[in-house]
């Protein structure tokens, strides 16, 4: 990397742009420039491009984060078929050239249960951005993927509408969303009804139910403002926004599916919850949470069992404390066994009991019957995908907005133990980030 006095600004960037577009010859392959750049503030770069399709990515420390607008390549689909077929696609197009090009996307919760709100997002879509932020311990480089027949002109047309300047290091204050309305879906009564429905169910030992809370606003919120915000009052989380036409699906997770690099795998187990005004230990001593907790830990344990020639898990669980809550946690670290992929890890891993249940299939269908909406990309596994890496997150702690509507989603583990109106508390709880940075 240079030294920061001879990085280029992104405007002198985008110059040489022009120039590998003009030079670019059909491929095949992806052909892709990578320009070294003077770092910029990624949200307000994003907030004032016009681009229909629009990313964004942090992980927990903010060391790294991406930005993209646009799609070189974008594959989707309505129905999952397998994630093989999925993850087979991705691979073809990555090159060892390129150790920075990585698939961005996620998959929806359940593909049997879809509807018309999640349609741009489909039971999986992911993307190679058209042009691409890409920044690593305070270095960043700006980037240009091309590949097949290309329109020439539209491309250089997209580049030239590409503000490169007129936004600062920090992007503005703080925006004020007004809401006109709330609704919860289900209910408080239905909720409970849902609680003891399950509570009665056999051979069902644990099912997430999650509620929706509509927010209607007063104006059309900027997305980029309100992950923003949201970033504020959430430290230690994966912050992400996909924006597909005039929808986004954004949050702050603290959830990690898995990791992968090479051979190497890690995942956590992360169930029982308790508010922050409780003392740690309390939650340590709660049977219920901790009973709650130890069935995703065995459903974990289980599947590195099929997945791995070898693994370690910590010996008990330990606690992860975030802005709103106590939370149980158990990482997980193992070796790949040869010819396990991605596609094999997500089978086993998604949806673990932290957001389905278990048993698997008919908690699944309980909450299709009980809940009354679709999850679209809610509790589904989000992330990236490089060449020889990839890593998914639970798409938890988010919502969904849509013109003047948000979305939001939070789910609560019902086992034997619990109370309806301390699990609507809980949830009520899981989604105060979103209301604190909106009132």
């Amino acid at each position: 990397m240079l030294p920061k006095n001879n990085l280029i600004s992104l405007q002198e960037a985008r110059g040489q742009m022009f120039s590998f577009i003009k030079a670019y010859k059909p491929s095949k392959t992806i052909r892709r420039l990578e320009i070294k750049v003077r770092p910029v503030d990624m949200m307000a770069w994003l907030t004032l491009q016009k681009d229909e399709v629009k990313i964004y990515g942090a992980n927990q420390s903010d060391s790294m984060s991406i930005a993209g607008i646009g799609e070189a390549v974008c594959i989707r689909a309505g129905r999952l078929g397998s994630f093989k077929k999925v993850f087979q696609s991705l691979r073809s197009f990555l090159l060892p050239q390129y150790p920075y090009l990585q698939w961005y996307g996620g998959f929806c919760f359940d593909d049997r249960h879809q509807d018309g709100d999640w349609k741009e997002f489909g039971a999986y879509r992911f993307i190679l951005p058209r042009f691409e932020l890409a920044a690593q311990a305070g270095k960043m480089i700006f980037c240009c993927n091309l590949i097949g027949k290309i329109d020439t002109r539209e491309v250089l047309k997209q580049l030239a509408a590409i503000r490169a300047d007129g936004f600062g290091a920090s992007g503005g204050g703080r925006n004020v969303f007004s809401i006109s309305r709330r609704t919860d879906q289900p209910d408080q009564r239905r909720w409970e009804n849902g609680v003891s429905r399950i509570l009665r169910a056999r051979p069902v030992k644990k099912v997430v139910l999650a509620r929706k809370t509509v927010l209607d606003f007063q104006q059309v919120p900027d997305p980029w403002a309100m992950l923003r915000q949201l970033k504020a009052v959430t430290p230690n989380s994966y912050h992400f926004a996909f924006q597909f036409k005039n929808k986004v699906f954004l949050g702050a997770s603290p959830e990690r599916l898995y990791q992968r690099f090479q051979r190497s795998i890690e995942s956590e187990a992360l169930a029982g919850t308790m508010p922050k005004s409780a003392a740690p230990s309390l939650l340590q001593k709660s049977e219920k949470n901790k009973y709650e907790h130890a069935l995703v830990v065995d459903a974990i344990d289980g599947s590195f069992k099929q997945l791995c020639t070898a693994f370690r898990k910590d010996r008990r669980p330990g606690i992860l404390t975030l802005p709103n809550g106590h939370h149980l946690i158990t990482k997980f670290q193992g070796q790949l066994k040869d010819g396990v992929n991605d596609e094999d890890i997500l089978q086993f891993l998604h949806p673990t009991p932290a957001l389905g249940g278990t048993p698997r299939p008919a908690a699944l269908k309980l909450i299709r019957i009980l809940e009354g909406f679709s999850r679209g990309w809610y509790g589904a596994p989000i992330g990236y995908v490089g060449l020889d890496w990839a890593e998914f997150v639970v798409g938890i702690r988010s919502g969904h907005l849509q013109g003047k509507k948000l979305s939001v989603f939070a789910g609560a583990g019902i086992v034997q133990g619990s109370e309806a109106r301390a699990e609507w508390n809980e949830v009520e709880n899981k989604i105060s980030n979103f209301i604190k940075i909106i009132r």
